[in-house]
């Protein structure tokens, strides 16, 4: 995971997305494509204020969270973030344990002047995606579905057993 951080660091290079189609084993996925067709239940997942507290990059709760996805096997992950703006997919992936990687299948589309929620149903409508829930701590995102779909978390304290809880919930587990 260290590694993953480091790599982090490095600046991302501006690249106008491609006019052909990736596939899965391309290093620098497009934001917005997924390595793979979603699974029945797909967790769009956001990183500061979810995973720790504020913008404090210690990623305190991904424990937690990969305890309940392996529960919940059913679920794929897209990370819905601004770090996808600054980092490639495969570091984020990266990010989680081996077990739980290979269900990170991508990230939500980047769209100028859009908010996290369009950015998360454009991906909805692309690939069909019928049961979803965001774990975000902005639900000013979520103008229109953040009553069916959205747990909010609060930014300074981050993801609770509580929301995880109400995420299995919300997609029918």
């Amino acid at each position: 995971m260290i590694q993953a951080l480091l790599r982090m660091l490095r600046p991302r290079p501006a690249v106008a997305e491609p006019s052909i189609e990736l596939t899965a084993t391309d290093i620098a996925l497009p934001n917005g494509r997924l390595t793979r067709p979603p699974s029945s239940h797909v967790l769009m997942l956001d990183i500061d204020g979810v995973l720790h507290p504020a913008q404090s990059g210690t990623l305190l709760y991904l424990p937690m969270l990969e305890a309940w996805l392996r529960k919940h096997t059913v679920i794929d992950v897209v990370i819905a973030s601004n770090w996808k703006d600054s980092h490639f997919y495969d570091d984020l992936a990266e990010l989680f344990s081996a077990d739980v990687r290979e269900r990170v299948i991508g990230t939500t589309p980047t769209i100028e002047d859009a908010d996290r929620e369009q950015e998360i149903l454009a991906l909805v409508a692309r690939y069909d995606i019928e049961r979803w829930v965001a774990l975000d701590d902005k639900p000013e995102g979520f103008p229109t579905t953040a009553d069916r779909h959205l747990i909010a978390t609060d930014y300074f304290d981050g993801l609770t057993p509580e929301h995880l809880a109400r995420a299995a919930r919300a997609l029918g587990l």
